[in-house]
């Protein structure tokens, strides 16, 4: 695997459930680098030792996306899935937008149907909320496949009002955290991003650092914007311009 800077220990932790082939929970606060933890574990799949076929649902909001594209990629590897309608008639599915014309029902049904025995490894991001019917297709599917799942929460006993949603066996996930950087690791990031433009100024380290605190992803936001030159102002990075359009464009985005 290539390098990810910081979290040598998380992917190592990583590794070794996978390779045993155990279900675990991976949880964070935003932007600490959980999506790109499991970017990083997918696209180095082919290094770990594990027969295990990745699935990898990048969006797991709502139970419909996280059916399609469980269902897709089935879909996908096997070339045509089979649909068994309430009068017991065999309808073949031959392409992803016959998926769109299935309810969540039928179509759990028809993952549940295809999915052998521990031979897959479902990786869920973005599990903010998990509704009764998302714990509905959870429980079941840690049966049947390897399950890592990613939030916010630690799906610990003391996130109570979020693990009443969770079935007894979810919440007792073995859990990998992963937290901010260390200011050495930040400075790594900030080089590997910045290139020579990082010599610019030699103090926008500290700077960025005093805003960010180690989050990963807010560190790479204001480290690109910083070093736009409109917010260079005789010969300073006005930091506090970056954070004030930042902010704006964050109101942007919700609005929308």
């Amino acid at each position: 695997m290539h390098k990810l800077i910081g979290r040598e220990g998380g992917i190592s932790l990583i590794k070794s459930y996978v390779n045993k082939m155990q279900s675990f929970h991976i949880y964070g606060s935003e932007g600490v680098g959980k999506t790109a933890t499991l970017e990083h574990v997918y696209s180095n799949w082919n290094k770990l030792h594990t027969p295990l076929i990745p699935i990898f649902c990048r969006t797991s909001r709502t139970l419909r996306e996280m059916l399609i594209h469980i269902a897709g990629f089935l879909l996908y590897r096997i070339g045509n899935l089979q649909d068994i309608d309430k009068f017991k008639q065999i309808h073949q599915i031959r392409c992803q937008s016959d998926l769109k014309n299935i309810n969540s029902r039928y179509l759990k049904n028809i993952i549940f149907r295809h999915i052998d025995d521990k031979k897959f490894c479902i990786i869920f991001d973005h599990l903010e909320h998990v509704t009764p019917k998302i714990n509905a297709l959870l429980s079941p599917l840690k049966d049947v496949a390897v399950l890592i799942t990613a939030s916010r929460q630690s799906w610990d006993l003391k996130d109570y009002n979020f693990t009443a949603c969770l079935d007894y066996c979810l919440w007792l996930l073995p859990k990998v955290k992963i937290g901010k950087l260390s200011k050495n690791d930040t400075f790594s990031l900030m080089k590997l991003i910045a290139g020579d433009s990082f010599k610019v100024n030699e103090n926008l380290f500290a700077e960025v650092y005093s805003i960010t605190k180690g989050n990963a992803g807010l560190t790479k936001e204001v480290l690109i914007k910083a070093l736009m030159p409109e917010y260079c102002i005789d010969g300073r990075i006005n930091l506090g311009l970056v954070m004030l359009d930042l902010e704006i464009e964050r109101v942007k985005e919700v609005k929308n």
